[in-house]
Formats: structure tokens, sequence, C-alpha cells
């Protein structure tokens, strides 16, 4: 098996996709879709994807993972505190798997001559964001759902049958149907913006402020904001004021929100090497670069995908390596976050407080 996949590892993704893209909608797939989704094991480990992005969330907790019994399928391969290993402290913990990234061929790490980055990362929810969403993994790594599920199926399921375009064109179909958030399904059947809830108490709406008020652009002090980052109908791209403030284009959908930078979550930092076009190399040590890994860039060192925020309540633990656990431990890093742009970086007035922490997580409670 390891020998197959790193024949996968090796295959181009661009050459894939022409074969796998083909975008086949209708009911009886998007049944076909389920029922691969919850019982295909294609000859692998016994994992199905359901195993991992569980009934109600389509994602995987803490709690989930310590109410199974520790002969669970679960209990394999990348779950493991090492890679095949016998003990699973770290899933029991954090709810993170060992997920082999290929490095771009400009990168490699100081000290190893391995072209594969073994990084501990969460499991995102598949709901309410496949049909929408064309980013597709924390890092952007896969550029469609089909091969997202193959590249799964072979990594984290460990298979030895490949599944067929058409099995993976079903899984594909399921999965852009599982949308949850009325707001969501009212917009891809009429294309009508999502309007966020208004709130009832004062305190939501105070919180309500944090992902509507896109200041400067409004005229408003500048002040850290949800929105700058969880803007647009998805609420997972960067906004104008975030253009205003940083430079950084309307619509972006990789930024560091400084986990990697923070330790957040633990992991062990590792110095990775980036060579430019002209011979140049950088450096950067880092628990995870994130999007830089794939693009070979280090500009774009220890940045991941936004992630919608829509039903976010439900779907703990929060950002790439799950390095919070909970709204309460997500909201404290920002805290910690925006006031290290405050006072480190030098953007007055845009700190967070403890009232901010509070009407934001009042708010949270209503996408």
């Amino acid at each position: 098996m390891r020998a197959t996949k790193g024949l996968w590892l090796n295959l181009s993704f661009a050459v894939l996709y022409t074969v796998l893209s083909v975008d086949v909608q209708g009911d009886d797939l998007v049944e076909r879709g389920a029922k691969l989704f919850a019982g295909a094991t294609f000859r692998g480990n016994g994992r199905t994807c359901q195993t991992c992005h569980t009934k109600g969330t389509g994602a995987l907790s803490i709690e989930q993972v310590n109410l199974l019994p520790s002969h669970d399928v679960l209990f394999q391969h990348d779950a493991a505190d090492v890679m095949g290993g016998s003990t699973f402290e770290r899933v029991r913990q954090n709810a993170t798997f060992l997920v082999e990234v290929p490095l771009h061929e400009n990168v490699s790490i100081t000290g190893s001559g391995s072209r594969v980055a073994v990084l501990p990362r969460g499991v995102p929810t598949v709901f309410n964001s496949s049909a929408l969403d064309p980013v597709i993994m924390s890092d952007g790594r896969a550029p469609s759902l089909q091969l997202q599920a193959l590249d799964a199926w072979m990594g984290h399921s460990q298979i030895t049958k490949l599944p067929t375009d058409d099995d993976l064109n079903a899984v594909a179909a399921w999965e852009r149907s599982k949308i949850t958030v009325p707001a969501l399904q009212r917009f891809i059947e009429t294309g009508v913006v999502p309007e966020l809830p208004k709130g009832s108490t004062l305190q939501q709406k105070r919180g309500r402020l944090f992902f509507t008020d896109d200041n400067p652009v409004n005229g408003n002090p500048v002040k850290g904001r949800c929105v700058h980052c969880h803007s647009g109908p998805m609420l997972n791209a960067t906004s104008a004021g975030a253009n205003a403030i940083f430079g950084i284009p309307v619509g972006t959908r990789f930024f560091s929100a400084f986990v990697s930078e923070f330790q957040l979550g633990g992991g062990t930092p590792r110095t990775f090497e980036f060579k430019a076009a002209d011979g140049t190399v950088s450096t950067i040590t880092s628990t995870d670069p994130g999007r830089a890994l794939i693009t070979g860039q280090i500009a774009d060192a220890n940045a991941f995908k936004i992630p919608t925020i829509w039903n976010a309540r439900q779907t703990a633990p929060y950002f790439h390596n799950n390095g919070a656990k909970n709204l309460d431990e997500l909201l404290n890093h920002y805290q910690q976050y925006f006031n290290f742009v405050q006072t480190v970086v030098g953007i007055p007035g845009f700190g967070m407080t403890d009232q901010d922490k509070a009407d934001i997580r009042a708010y949270l409670e209503l996408l």
C-alpha cells in the first residue's frame, strides 16, 4: 500500500482533474453518494468518510472521539501519535490526524530529505460549503471534491481498490447537497445574499457590529472586526475594510490568524526553506506553514483557508489543527491576536476587550 500511496502523491492533480471533475447531478446520484459516504471501504482499513465526517455536523469533535471504544476503526494509522503507531493521545485530546502534505518543489525541510510534511490537522465539516466553495482543504491543495474524496480514501482509509469516476462524482454530489443553513439554501436557489440575524438582546446587537461594521470603509474608527475575514455570502472571504487597513485584496480566501505563529494547539516547530527563482533561500520556522507548502511562496506562510462561520457554533473544535476546543478558546485566541496587532503592529484601537468577546460569542450563537 505504501508504494501505491507514494505513486498517488506523485500524480499530477491537473491531469486527474480533467478525468474526475465531471459535474453530474440528480437525486439518484446524491442517494448513491450518501451510501458511499457512509459505507464504502474499498477494501481499506474499515474507515468510511462518515468515520470522521459524522452525521450531525459533518465534522469530528473531541467529545465524539472520546465516546468511541478503543477498538473502533478510527484508532489506527494516521490517528496514532506517530504514523502507524499504537498510542492515540493526540486524537483523543485534539481530534487531529496526521496528514502527509507533498512539498512544493521550491520547499524543503531543514535537516530532512523528505518531500512530504507530516502535520496534525483537524476534520473540517463537509456541510454548508461544498456546494458554494471552490477552495477545498485548509491549505487548498485539492482542486475538486472528487479528488479530495480520492485523496482521503487513499490516505486515511488506505484503500486497495480504486473507486470509479462515478463513485467519486456521486460522493461529490452528496456533499454539495448537504446545506443545513436555510439562508444558504435560499442563496443557492435564488441568488439572494443571506441577511445576517438582527439579534434580539443588546449583547447580540453589539456582537452583530463585528460582522457588519466594515470600518474604515464606512467612516468609523479602525477596530478589529470579524467581517474583515468573514465577509460575503459564506462569511469566508476578506472585505473592503481589510483591503483598506492591510492592503489585502477583497475576496482573499487564505489568511493567517496567527495560529502557527502563536503555536496554538502545540505542535513541533520545524524550519522550512523556500527557494526563490533567483536561487536565494529564505526560511521560516513554523508548526505548520499551511498554504505556503502548496504554492512554494514564503509570503503564504502560516496562511490557511478562511472557513465559513455559518453554523460554526456546532462544529468545534476550530482552526486547521483544532487549536481552539470551543468558542471561548477561539475568542481568547482572537483577543490575543487583535491585541498583538494593536500593540506590536501598531494599529491603535484594533484590540479586543472582554466585553467585545462576550458580545461576539453571543452573536455567533445565532449564525
